[in-house]
């Protein structure tokens, strides 16, 4: 029982990403609705299988119209400049959804000339 319930999660991954795939080709080529078809059906695939969401549908699908978020096709991305950390803006540009991804700022250590 254990080994199928795996293979069908492992199924339903794999048929995820390969949908996602397509949802950004469809997006590329100008179908919108077609990709958005794509990327719920895939959301549903991984909830029946009761799976948590790939990283890519977790960062890069829109939260609000379900649609794979493209730079400079569907999302614009601007990099805002904080003292602690640095935050990345994803918009949608059909929708209009916005994310704030916080990353922190790496320090790079300047080393003494000997």
């Amino acid at each position: 029982m254990r080994n199928r319930r795996q293979w069908i999660k492992d199924l339903a991954y794999q048929r995820a990403i390969l949908l996602y795939r397509q949802a950004v080709k469809a997006v590329k080529e100008g179908d919108i609705e077609l990709a958005r078809k794509y990327i719920q059906l895939g959301l549903r695939l991984l909830q029946k299988a009761n799976m948590r969401k790939p990283y890519l549908y977790r960062r890069w699908v829109c939260k609000k119209c379900k649609v794979p978020l493209i730079p400079g096709v569907t999302v614009s991305v601007r990099v805002r400049r904080n003292r602690k950390q640095i935050i990345v803006v994803k918009k949608c540009l059909l929708c209009g959804w916005v994310n704030r991804t916080p990353c922190e700022k790496v320090r790079i250590k300047k080393s003494k000339p000997q």
